[in-house]
């Protein structure tokens, strides 16, 4: 038992700064900062590594971070992503049939339901926090 905390506490430290550099650079492509020198990145590093520790602060149990991850990614990428993706494969079609046609319209209402469940599960999360 002690060796496998040993080697998730290994896989956790070096898999880190990897996961780290993709949300950071995510966050500098969301706000369409172009300037990539040293000095931004630092800054922006320190200032998500702070928000990140207080955020791990504040939350004492993480089961929270799990169920609002849960009903939000998790409905997203069941219902949302795949309705999104045929949408956007149909209409670079010249000329796409009516049966898919109605296959978007239907994708799309089942893309509504998981924004909806995902909605319910949030609620729910946060609930269970209070």
């Amino acid at each position: 038992m002690s060796f496998s905390r040993i080697a998730v506490a290994i896989s956790l430290v070096f898999s880190y700064p990897l996961a780290f550099q993709g949300a950071r650079d995510g966050v500098m492509d969301l706000f369409n900062i172009k300037e990539r020198t040293n000095k931004t990145s630092n800054g922006i590093t320190i200032g998500l590594l702070a928000m990140v520790t207080g955020m791990a602060l504040k939350l004492k149990d993480v089961s929270f971070v799990l169920a609002m991850a849960g009903a939000t990614m998790g409905n997203a990428l069941i219902y949302v992503y795949p309705a999104l993706m045929l949408r956007g494969a149909v209409k670079k079609m010249d000329n796409p049939s009516a049966g898919l046609k109605r296959e978007v319209k239907f994708a799309m209402t089942q893309a509504g339901v998981g924004i909806g469940f995902g909605l319910i599960g949030a609620k729910m999360a946060i609930k269970a926090l209070s």
